[in-house]
């Protein structure tokens, strides 16, 4: 009887196995809006790499991508890397307006280096247009948005009127379309970040009045995830690897974008609990010095991200993804 029992409870953990498989199988991917200050640090290129690897896996469908940054060969710089994953057509706004702007060691060696049809920012169309137009079609409350830049684009965005592509306002839009905002950006429980503080009028803007709930994945969550120096194994004909080899010699680097862009697809749903707690039951406060303090409340829309798998182990599992070459 007892081997029966066994034999009977082994079966049962296989169907158990084989239902979970089949059901990720068949899981929808989640469409993401990515918003990047591509520019001054490097993170950025990981975690475009990150996310083209989601979506080549079928976890993720990239819908379009904003440039939060000022520099001119940010545009350039982002169509490569999409060009160089397949993926030339992933539509690409710009920040049109004021903005902030800082030196980029990368972006314009990029652009010269690897294949892309976008030649200067003057030629993409202004972010907010490509967000309504593509958050327009999307069913609703069906697409996550990450940013992992200066907040300036989702400011505008919010702040946004009825225009050819949709009658809403961009706080209906936003409210209608998007179901999360996964932030990289601030620390907890307060602090002074780079995302923030570089445009903290539109970081109060959009967070003060964004109507869906926030994800913040905090300075102190990638600090310590350290990736990069396996890129070297990977191709030189990567603008991956170039990236981190003009940046730092192909040396590790700190890993905040990616742990945003990781989150937005596998953990809303509950994917990364043994790699992330999730704090509520407040909201970040974002002040016109762009410092930013937890504030607890129990109506808050806020959560924040907190360490729980070794960061070693986390930058493993990133780094996997950053290394992985474009789908043939």
């Amino acid at each position: 009887m007892k081997r029966i029992c066994s034999m009977l409870l082994m079966l049962g953990t296989l169907l158990l196995a084989n239902s979970a498989a089949h059901a990720q199988d068949k899981a929808q991917p989640v469409k993401i809006i990515f918003d990047t200050d591509i520019e001054a640090d490097v993170d950025d290129v990981g975690a475009v790499a990150v996310l083209h690897a989601l979506a080549n896996r079928g976890e993720a469908e990239i819908l379009a991508m904003g440039i939060s940054a000022k520099h001119e060969w940010c545009g350039p710089c982002l169509d490569a890397l999409n060009t160089y994953f397949g993926r030339p057509d992933v539509p690409i706004g710009v920040l049109k307006g004021p903005g902030s702007k800082n030196d980029s060691k990368y972006c314009r060696k990029i652009a010269e280096e690897f294949p892309h049809d976008l030649k200067k920012p003057e030629d993409a169309p202004d972010a907010v247009e490509v967000y309504r137009r593509v958050l327009s079609k999307q069913p609703d409350q069906s697409v996550v948005m990450v940013s992992v830049g200066f907040l300036t684009n989702f400011a505008n965005l919010i702040e946004s009127k009825a225009d050819v592509h949709c009658s809403l306002s961009g706080v209906e839009l936003v409210k209608q379309k998007v179901k999360a905002w996964v932030c990289m950006g601030a620390q907890y429980p307060k602090g002074k970040e780079w995302n923030i503080h570089q445009d903290a009028k539109s970081s109060i803007t959009a967070v003060k009045n964004w109507p869906t709930p926030i994800v913040w994945s905090g300075f102190e969550i990638g600090v310590v995830i350290e990736t990069g120096a396996g890129l070297s194994a990977v191709p030189k004909e990567s603008p991956v690897r170039r990236g981190y080899e003009l940046y730092n010699g192909l040396k590790n680097r700190s890993s905040w974008d990616q742990t945003a862009v990781l989150y937005a697809v596998r953990g809303w749903n509950g994917g990364l609990k043994d790699v992330w707690d999730v704090g509520t039951g407040g909201y970040i406060q974002i002040n016109a010095d762009g410092t930013n303090t937890w504030v607890a409340d129990p109506n808050g829309k806020h959560s924040y991200l907190i360490a729980k798998l070794p960061p070693k182990e986390v930058a493993q599992r990133i780094e996997a993804l950053m290394l992985e070459l474009p789908k043939k």
